[in-house]
């Protein structure tokens, strides 16, 4: 579980993470993301295949869930994920050339 942290933590899979944070809709009962992996592809101009690969890591490491047939949902440690690296952002101010 360690390496599919640190994997998260630094990574194109943290992006994807922040991506689906921020295009969550919210439905009767919770906050899911409700495109399909090819419509992520698209959004983000990759592959299927790429965006499948790092849907899967963040599963392994218990930051999203599917959710049935209405998405993704962001599990607390997605979103405690999220908060330490925006805190981590705004330390250098967001700039990773450094």
């Amino acid at each position: 579980m360690v390496e599919n942290s640190i994997k998260v933590f630094a990574s194109e899979e943290y992006f994807l993470l922040f991506w689906l944070s921020e295009n969550m809709t919210k439905s009767s009962k919770k906050m899911s993301v409700r495109f399909s992996q090819s419509e992520i592809a698209e959004e983000l101009k990759c592959s299927p295949t790429t965006i499948n690969k790092r849907m899967r890591l963040l599963q392994d490491a218990d930051c999203i869930e599917l959710d049935g047939k209405k998405g993704y949902t962001i599990t607390d440690k997605g979103k405690n994920v999220i908060k330490i690296m925006r805190r981590i952002e705004s330390l250098d101010g967001g700039n990773q050339n450094d």
